[in-house]
C-alpha cells in the first residue's frame, strides 16, 4: 500500500527553528506509511530542497510573497488542489497567509486542515501588524490545531483546543560529546583552547535581537577580554552587514565570527561553551532545546517561557538589561549538563516522540475521512 501523503505548508523551507522541526519529523516519521509534499510561498532555492526531494517529498512553489500577485496565488492553489486529489491532510505551518489556502483547500475537498503555531508574539513593526491581522482568521479554517508550547497556542487560537507538541530532535545526535570535533571547529574559527566562545543560532531577523546581542558581547568583553562570540544562520543580507557594521561599531573587530548557515550545526554546539538567546519573542525555540541537550549553560531572554527549560543550566534574563546578561556570562563556570540528554527526552524533546505522535495522529485522520 502506498503511504499517505500530507500537504506541509510553509513560508519555504530554510534554515530556521520551525522549518527544522518539520525536517526533524520527517527525517524520523515512517515514510513507507506518512510521505510529506510541501508548498512554499517563495520560487526560490531552499537550504533544505535537496534532502526533502531524497526523502521522497514533492515540493510546488508558488510565487506570492514576491510578486504580491493574490488572484495568481488563489488561481496557482485551486489549480495545484484538484491536480491532487489524493491529499487528504494539509498541515498549515503559516498562519499568516491561512486564511487563503484554508479556503481553497476546504472548496478543494480537503477534509483535514491542521494548523501548526510555532510562535508567541508577532514583530513590532508594520510586518508585524499585518501578519497579526491575517493569521487572526487562520484558526477559523482549521479542523485540528497543534502549538509548539502552550503560550504559542493560546496567542493564535485563543480560548480554542489545541494540542501541545514540543519541538522534538534527536536528542543522540546533539548529545554526542566529541573532542577532536570540537578542536577541529574551533581550529577552522580561529578560536584557541584559552579563549571562550559564546555562540547564537538565529537567522537573522529583528525578532532575534542581534542588535541586543552585539551589546551584550560588547559587555561581556568588559569583563572576560578573551571571550568570542559566533554566530551562526542566514537572512537578508543588508540587514547582516547591518549587525556586521553595529559589531565594528562596537569595536568588537574579529572578535565576533558571522559563520553563515551550517549543515553540522550539531558540532558547533561541541565547539561552544555557553549559548546565547535574547529574542524579542520565541515559540519554543529548536536551537534552546539543541544547546540544552548538548549540555551548555544557556542564557535566554525573560521573554522566552519558562517552559522551554528542561535543565538547571538555563538562565533568565531581563531582556534590556546588558548589565544582568554580561554578570552573569561572567560568573558562570561554563560546565556541561552530563546528565542532559537523559532530561530532554523525559521532557518529551526527542524527535521520535514527536513524529510517532503526528504520524498516529495523520494515520487515524486519514482513516476517519477516506472511504
Amino acid at each position: 500500500m502506498a503511504p499517505i501523503r500530507v500537504l506541509q505548508v510553509m513560508p519555504a523551507m530554510d534554515a530556521g527553528g520551525m522549518e527544522t522541526f518539520v525536517m526533524n519529523v520527517y527525517r524520523a516519521i515512517d515514510r513507507e506509511q506518512v510521505q510529506f509534499d510541501f508548498i512554499y510561498h517563495y520560487n526560490k532555492s531552499c537550504f533544505f530542497d535537496d534532502e526533502i526531494e531524497s526523502l521522497g517529498g514533492r515540493i510546488f512553489k508558488l510565487t506570492v510573497r514576491q510578486d504580491n500577485d493574490l488572484f495568481r496565488y488563489l488561481g496557482d492553489l485551486r489549480a495545484l488542489f484538484n491536480a491532487h486529489p489524493e491529499w487528504k491532510i494539509l498541515h498549515g505551518h503559516y498562519s499568516g497567509f491561512g486564511m487563503f489556502y484554508n479556503a481553497a483547500a476546504r472548496r478543494a475537498g480537503i477534509p483535514v486542515r491542521v494548523g501548526h503555531s510555532h510562535n508567541t508574539a508577532y514583530e513590532p513593526n508594520l510586518v508585524g501588524l499585518l501578519d497579526r491581522l491575517m493569521s487572526s482568521r487562520f484558526s477559523a479554517g482549521l479542523t485540528d490545531r497543534f502549538a509548539c508550547s502552550q503560550k504559542a497556542g493560546e496567542m493564535l487560537y485563543g480560548s480554542t483546543p489545541f494540542t501541545v507538541l514540543p519541538n522534538g530532535i534527536d536528542t543522540a545526535r546533539f548529545a554526542a560529546r566529541d573532542v577532536q570535533r570540537r578542536a577541529l571547529l574551533r581550529g577552522d574559527l580561529g578560536v584557541t583552547d584559552h579563549e571562550i566562545l559564546l555562540g547564537h543560532v538565529g537567522r537573522f531577523t529583528a525578532q532575534k535581537n542581534h542588535t541586543g546581542l552585539l551589546r551584550i558581547f560588547a559587555a561581556v568583553r568588559r569583563r572576560l577580554p578573551k571571550a568570542r562570540l559566533v554566530l551562526l544562520g542566514g537572512g537578508d543580507a543588508a540587514y547582516i552587514e547591518k549587525i556586521q557594521a553595529l559589531a565594528r561599531e562596537l569595536g568588537l573587530g574579529d572578535s565576533v565570527i558571522f559563520a553563515g548557515v551550517r549543515s553540522n550545526i550539531q558540532g558547533f554546539y561541541d565547539a561552544m561553551d555557553a549559548f546565547l538567546l535574547p529574542s524579542l519573542f520565541e515559540g519554543m525555540p529548536v536551537v534552546l532545546v539543541e544547546a540544552q541537550t548538548a549540555g551548555l549553560p544557556c542564557f535566554v531572554a525573560d521573554t522566552i517561557d519558562r517552559g522551554a527549560a528542561f535543565t538547571d543550566r538555563v538562565h533568565f534574563l531581563p531582556l534590556n538589561d546588558v548589565d544582568a546578561w554580561a554578570n552573569a556570562i561572567a560568573a558562570a563556570s561554563f560546565r556541561r549538563d552530563p546528565d542532559a540528554r537523559r532530561k530532554a527526552v523525559e521532557a518529551g524533546y526527542d524527535i521520535h516522540t514527536s513524529a510517532q505522535v503526528l504520524q498516529e495522529f495523520y494515520l487515524r485522520r486519514f482513516g476517519e475521512v477516506s472511504p
